[in-house]
């Protein structure tokens, strides 16, 4: 949703907006995040959008905040807790 309230002025590139105060965003994609862990030897578990609703108490100003949820598993984990579980070192 932040993305869509940046300005065409402030896009520096694909997904990517100049704040105000001279730091970057980057918006991810599911797919970009996918691609990224699994390319580095990671197992997807979990890879979802996280919406949430949240209301400033004090000015009654609501927002919809949108992140990119992931749990993913460094596959040789796996294996280095068999060879301790087994008592093998």
């Amino acid at each position: 949703m932040t993305m869509l309230r940046f300005e065409l002025d402030k896009r520096v590139g694909f997904r990517e907006y100049m704040r105000s105060d001279g730091t970057r965003s980057y918006f991810f994609c599911t797919d970009t995040v996918r691609d990224l862990f699994i390319g580095s030897g990671f197992n997807e578990l979990v890879l979802e959008y996280c919406c949430v609703k949240s209301t400033n108490r004090r000015t009654g100003k609501s927002m919809r905040r949108v992140w990119v949820h992931g749990n993913f598993r460094n596959p040789f984990d796996a294996i280095l807790h068999n060879f301790v579980h087994l008592g093998w070192r």
